[in-house]
């Protein structure tokens, strides 16, 4: 399994058959071999984690599907107004909060893809396939703002934790979590509680803005330090990491 650091929240998971591609938005993508299906997610619309030119893909890769938050608004004319041809939503599975898909190839391979609610736009994904389950965030995260009053704060965290609690105990090989260093002293507190509310092998930090300091700096915490052999340290865009 071959994780690729592409920017920000974008993430591609290489497995032996196919390769999950998170929420790009800008960067380079590695050349992948056109053998593999190639499934790209966009948890929601936030010009941060989705472009119109992942459409691009289909150019390049013919086994390819989209699973889209249903927040991203597609409609005929707006494709035809960015010059992208409309049957390109025959290729575009749109999904909204709390549900699951089992998605079948037609070749006999099976993904199966559950969501949750984000706590800011859109969805969190969870995607089991060729044996491994894999979760990426999105957005959904645990958005202490101070500045912001004790009821909103307040909101967010029950908001939060009861989508965490969903996934009480489940086993992930790789998860995709915030760590959002704008967050000032709550910026570690979604991770927190994912990692101690999941069973997670590996997890990689995101949504980090070139802070990628941060990731050292959560690992000297004390929750941090009890899962430090489980988070990945990334450096710059581009990254390879082999598991």
């Amino acid at each position: 399994m071959k994780i690729t650091y592409i920017y920000h929240s974008g993430f591609a998971l290489e497995l032996k058959h196919c390769i999950l591609l998170f929420d790009y938005y800008k960067g380079s993508l590695p050349d992948w071999d056109k053998r593999k299906k190639l499934y790209v997610f966009a948890s929601h619309s936030h010009s941060d984690h989705f472009s119109l030119k992942t459409l691009n893909l289909l150019h390049q890769y013919d086994r390819l599907h989209f699973f889209f938050s249903n927040d991203i608004r597609l409609s005929e004319r707006y494709l035809e107004r960015n010059h992208i041809p409309v049957e390109v939503k025959e290729k575009i599975t749109f999904m909204g909060k709390n549900k699951t898909l089992v998605w079948d190839d037609g070749e006999g391979e099976e993904i199966r893809i559950q969501t949750l609610r984000s706590t800011d736009e859109g969805v969190a994904f969870l995607v089991w396939a060729e044996g491994k389950c894999i979760y990426h965030a999105g957005d959904l995260n645990w958005w202490h703002w101070e500045g912001e009053s004790a009821a909103f704060n307040g909101n967010m965290a029950r908001d939060y934790q009861k989508e965490i609690d969903k996934i009480e105990g489940q086993h992930f090989d790789v998860a995709f979590v915030p760590l959002d260093h704008r967050l000032e002293a709550a910026y570690g507190w979604g991770m927190d509680y994912f990692l101690s509310h999941t069973k997670t092998d590996y997890v990689f930090p995101m949504h980090m803005w070139d802070q990628y300091g941060v990731i050292h700096q959560y690992k000297k915490t004390p929750l941090g330090n009890q899962y430090q052999d489980k988070i990945m340290e990334i450096q710059q865009p581009g990254q390879e990491i082999l598991l």
